[in-house]
């Protein structure tokens, strides 16, 4: 049914969340050991802002595996009460969210370019610091937006057949 292109979705977003703890676990671990091993000013710099990224990737992908079930339960009932209109649905859903797609290209380059802004105009330990953990998100924000947008791209697709399949 078309509900199982719904939970392969899901599926999908749980693997990026898991993938999102465990980069948020390694940039942890890392921040430790500059924490406790950094022997110059710039090394010495990174343990705060890797901290605050491990942070940000541990509670976005927490949050998203946590929230998963439920996801699949509204998923589930809302497809068992109105099939059609739980494919039209979705087809706003997803139209609404692929359009952001843009603005983490964006994002990321506005990151990359104020990390090489930052390199260019200063030796501060801690901005430069700042800016290499902005450069890491601005090329991890790419990675899993590529994911994402495949995805995306293949529900909209399943979406697309199973309204041609309905008449719409």
């Amino acid at each position: 049914t078309f509900l199982d292109h719904t939970l392969i979705w899901t599926k999908g977003e749980d693997f990026e969340m898991a993938l999102l703890v465990g980069a948020g676990l390694i940039v942890l671990i890392v921040a430790v050991l500059f924490w406790r091993l950094a022997a110059t000013p710039i090394s010495q710099s990174l343990p705060i802002p890797l901290v605050i990224v491990a942070l940000l990737g541990l509670a976005v992908g927490i949050g998203g595996l946590l929230g998963s079930p439920a996801k699949i339960a509204e998923y589930t009932a809302a497809f068992e009460q109105d099939p059609e209109g739980f494919v039209h649905a979705e087809k706003d859903r997803v139209e609404g969210f692929r359009v952001l797609y843009i603005y983490t290209i964006i994002g990321a380059a506005i990151a990359f370019a104020i990390s090489v802004l930052i390199f260019a105009f200063t030796l501060h330990p801690l901005a430069r610091a700042i800016a290499v953990t902005m450069a890491f998100l601005g090329l991890a924000g790419l990675v899993f937006d590529m994911f994402s947008k495949e995805r995306a791209m293949t529900y909209a697709d399943a979406i697309d057949a199973e309204l041609n399949r309905l008449g719409r």
